[in-house]
């Protein structure tokens, strides 16, 4: 995959999550504000309904000789379709009064176009409500085989408060599924003309985000002040020479170490002692080969490490030496220089790894001190030291 997709894909991915979860946020949320909004709906046409079927008649309901429910003697239940069907009009709602198990009155028609008197209570409607005399909301309940919301009240006898059947204000499901189904529609098509717009954005400044994925990168491998490769990248990319190298191939080492820095900074300033280092910088980077790895690795400490170098040019490493020493006793920075390093060079010639060849390279520089400084001593891994 080449490195522009990586970076659309990179970009877009977390877009396209955010878009993911913001939609199945609100849906749930949506779909919560409406079960709460149909709820208030069914509950207050429910007790609307027991109201008016309680102020039309009084006594108990009890079935008559005609096979009718009556309130006492002045209310037909069985006949009186006058207020459901008023409600049913003004409310798009369906009322349907059970007595005991089975609906002695409803709005509700079957396909011919026939009252569904007669049909038996849902399951949880006996249980709950019959049974128990709770009331209650149900977000889905089947009725003649089809889902329905309802809000279900019992009624009870006047006489012994008793449960005697149930009230249910319904509604068929499936207006409530057609909102659902547009609000998606509607969210997704948001959501795919904002994630066109991201990606059409990202895609016209993708150079500009290589661009600064380039800066911070070079930022985090790069010592910030010298530019060379800090000390962590610089160890890395050496051991992964070392271990992938030829065998023909020799490494050498070089650890440089300014000679009376703190010097510097005290008597000249920060300032001037960066100044120092970032030419010190620029002197080894003209001195060492492209492919040579150069780091600084402390405040005042230096590495380099020489590649691919065959056993003809081993002694480059003493003369780039010999060329740092005189170039940085001819260096003046303001009133400062001129000035010196030591360097301890470690050669392998028997398969170190990064830590071998360090402790090498390190017992020479230490040696380079002891001499007095300002000079540079080199060690072989064939050395007996």
């Amino acid at each position: 995959m080449k490195f522009k997709t990586k970076l659309l894909v990179a970009n877009c991915v977390p877009f396209v999550l955010f878009a993911l979860v913001a939609l199945l946020i609100g849906l749930v949320q949506f779909r919560s504000s409406l079960y709460t909004e149909k709820e208030g709906n069914l509950r207050s046409t429910a007790l609307a309904a027991l109201t008016l079927y309680s102020s039309q008649g009084y006594g108990d309901y009890s079935y008559n000789n005609d096979g009718c429910v009556w309130r006492g003697m002045n209310q037909n239940i069985s006949r009186k379709t006058s207020i459901v069907d008023d409600l049913k009009r003004q409310t798009k709602l369906d009322v349907t009064f059970y007595y005991g198990e089975t609906a002695v009155m409803t709005s509700i028609r079957d396909d011919t176009g026939m009252r569904m008197i007669g049909m038996s209570a849902d399951e949880n409607i006996r249980t709950y409500i019959l049974e128990q005399g709770k009331q209650l909301w149900f977000k889905s309940i089947l009725i003649d085989g089809k889902e329905h919301q309802a809000y279900v009240i019992p009624i009870r006898q006047e006489s012994d408060d008793s449960v005697v059947g149930a009230l249910m204000v319904s509604q068929s499901a499936q207006g409530f599924d057609n909102i659902i189904r547009n609000y998606i529609l509607t969210m997704m098509g948001s959501v795919c003309i904002i994630l066109v717009l991201v990606l059409s954005f990202i895609r016209a400044n993708v150079d500009w985000f290589m661009q600064k994925y380039t800066e911070v990168s070079d930022k985090s491998r790069h010592d910030l002040l010298t530019g060379l490769l800090n000390k962590l990248t610089f160890e890395n990319e050496s051991k992964e020479y070392l271990h992938q190298r030829d065998d023909e191939d020799k490494a050498i080492l070089l650890i440089l170490d300014f000679d009376n820095f703190k010097h510097v900074n005290d008597n000249y300033g920060h300032q001037i002692g960066d100044a120092v280092l970032k030419a010190f910088a620029n002197i080894l980077t003209r001195e060492f080969r492209p492919q040579d790895l150069i780091g600084r690795v402390g405040g005042d400490e230096f590495m380099v490490l020489m590649r691919g170098i065959k056993e003809k040019d081993v002694g480059r490493a003493d003369e780039i030496s010999s060329e740092i020493l005189d170039q940085l006793s001819k260096l003046h920075i303001g009133n400062a220089g001129p000035f010196s390093c030591s360097i301890g060079i470690g050669t392998d010639s028997t398969g170190y790894d990064f830590d071998g060849l360090y402790k090498l390279t390190d017992k020479a520089l230490y040696e380079a001190k002891e001499r007095g400084k300002a000079c540079y001593v080199r060690y072989d891994s064939t050395d007996t030291i």
